[in-house]
């Protein structure tokens, strides 16, 4: 479990080799064939009238604390993320329930903008980046800023790759570039202490 010191204050965790080939191969199955993604979902309300694509597999609200990892287990057609959330508590997250479950997409002309998932203190965010491929080429990281705003690290969206930091970080998923003919996939867990 790698961390990552950027920033004075930055706690970032990236995991190339978290989950199984076979358990990121069905989750991408899942996203191809059953995901119907509505555009109009956004990072922070009221600050930014443009929006991205988004699929809230909970439909739990952005304050929720109540834990959803029976709920998500419990449905047969979500076996595959409930697999991955079991992999992130088990070996990342002991102690943690989960709060939120959704996914975003993000294509040329579609950006992200500087957020924080949540104020509450020691509330965690897993990003897990979904594409079957990457290109370097095709930007769309994200990046996180420190107290002053500066970017001070960035994570290339590698497929099966995780990010796990405090929701209080600030942080954006900048947009993919021009030549990139695919969506930026991610699907995001949201976690927080069990009480």
């Amino acid at each position: 479990m790698p961390v990552l010191p950027q920033g004075d204050e930055l706690s970032i965790q990236r995991h190339d080799d978290l989950f199984e080939a076979a358990q990121i191969d069905a989750v991408q199955t899942f996203f191809e064939e059953d995901v119907r993604w509505t555009y109009g979902w956004r990072s922070v309300n009221g600050v930014n009238p443009l929006s991205h694509w988004n699929h809230d597999f909970l439909k739990t609200r952005k304050n929720n604390q109540q834990d959803q990892t029976q709920r998500l287990a419990a449905d047969p057609a979500l076996r595959a993320v409930a697999a991955l959330w079991d992999t992130v508590q088990r070996r990342c997250l002991p102690g943690h329930a989960l709060l939120r479950c959704y996914a975003n997409a993000h294509t040329y002309g579609v950006e992200g903008y500087p957020h924080v998932d949540s104020p509450a203190p020691g509330q965690k965010t897993v990003v897990i980046y979904l594409n079957p491929r990457w290109q370097p080429d095709w930007a769309g990281e994200t990046v996180f800023f420190n107290a002053e705003g500066d970017i001070v690290h960035a994570v290339l969206p590698r497929p099966g790759r995780a990010v796990i930091f405090d929701g209080s970080i600030l942080h954006a998923a900048r947009g993919v570039s021009r030549i990139c003919t695919a969506a930026r996939v991610t699907l995001m867990f949201k976690a927080g202490r069990s009480s």
